[in-house]
């Protein structure tokens, strides 16, 4: 064989490689962005707020974390005012209290995060007898939380707005 159809095999296995490695790559980001069901968190936590908690996403896309509970005999404004108080504390910063809609924006920085920061909502809607609580928390692309960390600091949420 000569030099020339030598480098000619070689640049013929370089674009097979070439493209077996794009293809590849494209196949990797087309199945981990697919959308999927969210996921329930398997836990023997009885809390309806444990029990409610579902994930969805993965670590190159983001991760959205949810859960919502019923809470008797609490009002609107209490429920609004008890929760924006629990993160506040809690190292949260306030975005928007929204009372007549009961909406609570709130996020917190990401440590390395060159500037991040991650959302969280709470909404809380009027009910017979007490309020309908949803949580969402969020985190982009690159970021990780402990599924089970999340759940147990939304329940303690729901918690706070319940007065316990």
């Amino acid at each position: 064989m000569s030099k020339k159809q030598i480098g000619g095999i070689r640049q013929e296995v370089m674009k097979k490689t070439t493209y077996t490695a794009f293809f590849i790559i494209l196949l990797f980001f087309m199945t981990s962005c697919a959308t999927a069901p969210p996921t329930k968190l398997q836990t023997d936590d009885k809390r309806a707020c444990a029990q409610n908690f579902t994930y969805e996403g993965s670590f190159l896309v983001g991760r959205t974390f949810k859960t919502h509970q019923f809470v008797s005999k609490v009002s609107n404004d209490d429920a609004v005012a008890r929760a924006a108080k629990f993160l506040a504390k809690d190292g949260y910063s306030i975005t928007n209290v929204d009372k007549e809609l009961g909406i609570i924006s709130a996020s917190q920085d990401v440590t390395y995060g060159d500037g991040k920061t991650v959302p969280l909502n709470v909404i809380i809607d009027s009910a017979d007898a007490g309020v309908n609580v949803s949580i969402s928390f969020a985190v982009s692309g690159g970021l990780s939380t402990n599924a089970s960390i999340a759940q147990d600091y939304f329940c303690k949420i729901i918690e706070a707005i319940s007065g316990n």
